[in-house]
């Protein structure tokens, strides 16, 4: 990127992207160094359909959370003598299907343009997401950047996943524990 794109455009840019996205501005064009054109109309609108994208995944991830947080106070008000052996074994059965749907994602990394081809073909399917090499979003968001995020997403993902189940495991072992020497 840097051998065509001046460091301080690449800066620029991806600050006027990551404010974008964050619908705190729109573009602010400029013109870069080296005679680099700014995005064009379809880029800017594969931007923007990637931004209404973004804000849904975000819109379900925070209805997400407060379903879980809702969930776990019902859970903790129902049966407060339970709710270890409950939330461990919700966590569980959550942590194993994950777990299993990363290990799959991350077999599906060797063949990542095709999985990248799927993903665009379904959440863009008017197609404004192909461009020409040589084109300023595909300087600045190379193939390579999209699957080594994909790659470090499935990662970290499977990660927190195995943690999560093994918190999960060792709650069921106390609340099992507990049950026990209650009785």
């Amino acid at each position: 990127m840097y051998e065509v794109l001046d460091k301080s455009d690449v800066k620029k840019l991806t600050e006027n992207v990551y404010d974008y996205f964050k619908y705190k501005r729109d573009f602010e064009t400029f013109e870069l160094k080296g005679n680099i054109k700014f995005f064009n109309e379809t880029e800017i609108s594969h931007l923007n359909d990637v931004r209404i994208l973004l804000k849904k995944i975000l819109t379900v991830f925070y209805i997400s959370i407060a379903l879980f947080a809702l969930l776990t106070i019902l859970l903790i008000e129902k049966k407060p003598k339970r709710f270890l052996k409950n939330i461990s074994l919700s966590a569980m059965i959550s942590s194993a299907v994950l777990i299993c749907l990363f290990i799959l994602l991350y077999f599906f990394e060797n063949n990542f343009l095709a999985l990248f081809e799927k993903f665009h073909y379904i959440f863009f399917p008017q197609g404004n997401w192909a461009f020409p090499e040589g084109s300023l979003i595909i300087t600045i968001f190379p193939f390579g950047f999209f699957s080594d995020f994909f790659y470090k997403l499935i990662t970290v993902s499977l990660v927190i996943s195995v943690i999560l189940l093994a918190v999960a495991i060792a709650g069921t072992v106390v609340a099992n524990y507990k049950a026990k020497v209650k009785s």
